[in-house]
Formats: C-alpha cells, sequence, structure tokens
C-alpha cells in the first residue's frame, strides 16, 4: 500500500506519521438472511436494502424512543451488570410510533494492530485484564435489527425480551470491544440515521458552512449518494479551506499536528467499519472523501512549511 509521510518542522519535534493514500477496503460480505430474521421475521423475504432504508425511516422514532430512556452515560467496567433496568421517562410522543432499543452497548477499545483491524466479540472484553478495574466503558442504546442488517462480522446479541412494566425496560448490557471507542459514536449514529452529511460534518467540523445538506427525501435526486455531488475542483477547494483554517487557528507549527489529529479520527472509524464488517456504500463514500481532503490539507500545509 502506498504511503505517504508528513513531518512538523524540527521546532515542534513531534513524531512524523506515515498515512496511506488510500483506506483499504476488505473483500465485499452481506449480511447473514438468518442475522435478521432471528430478529424480525417478518422480514425474511425482503431485499437488504429494503430493511435498511425501512430502518433509516424509523430513525427519529428510535432517537425520541432513546431520549425517554433513563440509562447512565457509562458504568465501571468491573461493575457491568447482565441487564438494566431503564425507566421510561413521560412524554407527549405517541407512545404506539416509538422504536425503542433493544440492547446496551458496553465499548470499550480492543488492543489490536492499527493496520489489521480486529473482529469485535463480546468475549474480548473479558479479556481485557489491561484495563484498570476502576475504568468506565461508556454505554450506548442500540437497535439489534439496525446492528444486524449493516454488521457482518458482529456476534449474534442476546435475546431481548420486551419488558411487561409500562414504567422501565429491561435491556442487556452487551460488553463489546471495536478498534477505536472514540468514534464508535460516529459510526453508530450513522447506521441509525444514515446521515451522510452529519457525518462528513463529524469528521470536517471546521468545513461545516462549506459543506451541503443531505437531499430531501422528497426531492427528485434523493437516491443520489451525498458524495456524489463533490467535484475533483469542489474537493481542492475544501481541502485549501481546511489547510487555511488549521494554519489561522493552530499556526505553523500546530497547523500540522491539527490535521493529523482529523486523519487520526478518520482512521478509528475506518477501522471500526472494518472490524465490524459493514459496507454501506455511503458510509464508506464519506470516509474517502475526508481522507481525500485531509491528505491534500496536509500536503498544502508542508509545502507552506517548505518556502
Amino acid at each position: 500500500m502506498d504511503r505517504v509521510s508528513y513531518h512538523a518542522s524540527p521546532v515542534a519535534s513531534p513524531p512524523s506519521l506515515q498515512l496511506p493514500r488510500n483506506l483499504a477496503r476488505p473483500p465485499f460480505a452481506e449480511v447473514e438472511r438468518s442475522a435478521v430474521t432471528v430478529i424480525a421475521p417478518e422480514l425474511a423475504d425482503a431485499p437488504f436494502e429494503y430493511i435498511r432504508r425501512y430502518l433509516a425511516g424509523q430513525a427519529p422514532q428510535m432517537i425520541a424512543a432513546v431520549n425517554m430512556l433513563s440509562i447512565p452515560s457509562s458504568l465501571p467496567k468491573s461493575r457491568l451488570p447482565a441487564s438494566l433496568d431503564a425507566a421510561v421517562r413521560p412524554t407527549s410522543y405517541p407512545s404506539s410510533s416509538l422504536v425503542f432499543p433493544t440492547h446496551v452497548l458496553a465499548v470499550s477499545s480492543s488492543k489490536s494492530s492499527p493496520s489489521s483491524p480486529s473482529t469485535p466479540t463480546a468475549a474480548s472484553f473479558a479479556a481485557q485484564a489491561q484495563m484498570p478495574s476502576s475504568a468506565t466503558v461508556p454505554l450506548y442504546p442500540t437497535h439489534s435489527l439496525v446492528l444486524a442488517a449493516h454488521c457482518t462480522l458482529l456476534p449474534q446479541l442476546p435475546t431481548s425480551k420486551p419488558s411487561s412494566k409500562a414504567t422501565a425496560l429491561n435491556l442487556p448490557v452487551v460488553p463489546l470491544t471495536v478498534p477505536d471507542a472514540a468514534t464508535f459514536p460516529h459510526l453508530h449514529a450513522f447506521l441509525h440515521t444514515k446521515r451522510a452529511d452529519t457525518l462528513l460534518v463529524t469528521l470536517l467540523p471546521s468545513l461545516q458552512s462549506s459543506l451541503p445538506a443531505a437531499h430531501s427525501p422528497s426531492s427528485s435526486g434523493s437516491s443520489r449518494s451525498y458524495v456524489s455531488q463533490f467535484s475533483s475542483e469542489k474537493l481542492l477547494r475544501l481541502a485549501q479551506a481546511l489547510a487555511s483554517t488549521a494554519y489561522s487557528q493552530n499556526g505553523p507549527q500546530g497547523a500540522l499536528q491539527c490535521l493529523m489529529a482529523h486523519a487520526k479520527v478518520v482512521n478509528g472509524l475506518w477501522k471500526n467499519t472494518c472490524a465490524l464488517g459493514i459496507f454501506d456504500t455511503e458510509l464508506w463514500g464519506v470516509m474517502d472523501l475526508a481522507w481525500e481532503v485531509i491528505l491534500a490539507a496536509l500536503t498544502r500545509i508542508v509545502e507552506i512549511q517548505r518556502r
């Protein structure tokens, strides 16, 4: 794989960083039909793309349901329960249209090699003896069908039994390791909402005002890929704007480090995507786009420093 080396000026003396020119893609694989039908038997004959679009359309109801639950944002690793009772807050939202989560993921980072993302498994969490017993892990309410419809390498989650209580929901807690826990919430949110524009803003926050919004679902062009509207010229302008912002906000010494931090976020997202076996075209398009812009911006900063 071709790699590009970037070195900050000797004054700052940070370590150099070698980045691949492109984000490698694993061989394509489709999710197992049984992984979906065990959760939703009624979707046994539905095309996978239909299922994913249907789930994306339910994102507002999923988010509203999560916001109604009282779930801690994190728990000590040493005291993770097998399940937790999440109190349901009163709301004016029609309860019949809410889509409540089925599980809670307790996410931590694995110790795998950065160049070869590993498949996450629930069992691997228990093997993280290096983590202090006082360490906490973030919790993410999730919907098992969303994960099953996208993640070809995710182990099957334990069965979630609907709660008989109207005021609380009992959710299994699933310990999960991924290569980069810090970027997991970005990936998790995208799988639920399929908002490519929101994900790109997360990866390139300083360019938010320059990035187009997503197509309206009712527009005639809604079937077009979000990233398809970025021409080579537009990508170059975005890279120049990113380099300029990094330089003006951080100076000549900090600009390169700032852009390297951006690259680290995209790289972490890529590692998680590979580890979970996700092959969503729009997700990969956003990662490739952000990576290209960051590499071009890094090149621009290096050129400025050499003058």
